[in-house]
């Protein structure tokens, strides 16, 4: 049997239905029992229409029964007919499964810029209701995919009281990916009874530590969305706030996020390599975040990465270009694969067999200690290649 699993009462499918010419490009969750929900979406002030849908039929605070999802098109910057065709494709899977338009979301991943090829898609809509199946997850898991190379999918397993319950999440993202979420859509399913405020706060605190602490080239997208539904069919007793069975409930869902976070930077376009970027030292979280986040996003750092040459100024330029104001060149310490090579204001001339073996493994490990207070932050990043610009520098033609 897969280790992923479906929690109980829900049901997915993925199939293709023309939007890119091959692979699957139209995804669908569907809950038999109402869900709370919540969302979490990009910062970005130019919004996807899916984006704006989502929002809205969320605030409504209604239950949740459907998500219907395409790749391959991002609905973004399409004028008026973005909302309304993003309307439409809700209005198509409400009418196929008997549900209120209030309880189905949507949302869209791929090119900005071209409407929607709409009658493709509301005559796939009833191919994917036909579809949904207990074991349909890897087909929805394919069909939310635009550069990826691998499948992104997370099942967690455990107990709340005497009844098991299950986590389960998939994700797509491969790049324009940085902290305050990334080019990714995430779909997170549970049977947990949760109260929805709990649903809420739980959801914001995963992200936080998960998909805002992630970074391949610095770029925020139009149509990140986090959406995660719960439909209590576990049938525990009711998770709330500030209770033991929230932390359980919060223990679980973290790990469910982190290792799809893991997995975006592990897939990153044209990446060799995993990075972990630690700051410790600072005086407050933000500080070290605001650090490590300047080295992940540095061009410079991450070819050297890519080249594995382990040019330990560049990190130690993006440190002092971060704009902490009590930075001391002389109390920073810069480690990268435990090798010391800066300390008290400069060079620290360590054997050159110990240089050589710097950046030579897939996964890379980078510590930076500002010696400044108590405080710490990771951000997990790649290198940079030139299969990225490769990539990138032809996703439209």
């Amino acid at each position: 049997m897969s280790k992923y699993k479906l929690p109980k009462g829900f049901l997915a499918s993925g199939i293709h239905c023309g939007i890119k010419r091959f692979n699957k490009d139209l995804g669908l969750i569907y809950s038999k029992f109402p869900s709370r929900a919540a969302g979490v979406f990009t910062k970005n002030k130019v919004k996807a229409a899916p984006v704006l849908v989502t929002k809205e039929i969320l605030n409504k605070k209604k239950s949740i029964h459907a998500v219907i999802v395409n790749s391959g098109n991002a609905n973004c910057c399409t004028g008026w007919y973005g909302v309304r065709d993003a309307k439409k494709m809700i209005h198509a899977v409400s009418l196929a499964l008997k549900l209120k338009f209030s309880n189905v979301c949507v949302a869209s991943t791929g090119i900005i810029g071209r409407r929607l090829p709409l009658d493709i898609i509301l005559a796939g809509i009833p191919k994917a209701v036909n579809g949904l199946s207990e074991k349909g997850l890897i087909s929805l898991a394919k069909a939310i995919l635009t550069t990826d190379k691998k499948l992104k999918i997370e099942t967690e397993l455990f107990n709340v009281g005497r009844k098991e319950v299950i986590i389960t999440g998939i994700c797509k993202g491969a790049g324009m990916i940085n902290p305050n979420m990334a080019t990714m859509l995430c779909f997170i399913m549970t049977d947990a009874r949760i109260d929805k405020d709990a649903l809420k706060t739980a959801l914001r605190e995963s992200v936080d530590q998960s998909f805002n602490s992630i970074t391949i080239d610095g770029d925020m997208s139009t149509n990140d969305s986090v959406l995660i539904l719960a439909n209590g069919e576990a049938d525990n007793r009711i998770i709330k706030k500030d209770t033991k069975e929230y932390d359980i409930f919060l223990k679980y869902l973290n790990r469910v996020t982190f290792e799809l976070a893991k997995d975006i930077v592990k897939d990153g376009e044209g990446a060799t390599k995993f990075v972990t970027v630690h700051v410790k030292g600072a005086m407050t979280e933000e500080d070290a975040k605001r650090v490590a986040r300047r080295i992940a996003t540095s061009l410079l750092v991450k070819t050297s990465i890519h080249g594995e040459d382990p040019n330990w100024g560049r990190i130690a330029a993006s440190v002092g270009a971060s704009g902490i104001e009590y930075i001391k060149q002389n109390k920073i310490e810069i480690w990268l694969d435990k090798v010391c090579l800066f300390k008290s204001g400069k060079f620290t001339n360590p054997q050159p067999a110990r240089i050589s073996r710097i950046y030579k493994q897939r996964n890379v490990e980078m510590l930076v200690n500002l010696n400044n207070g108590k405080k710490e932050a990771k951000i997990f990043t790649c290198d940079l290649s030139k299969r990225y610009v490769e990539i990138n520098s032809h996703y439209m033609t």
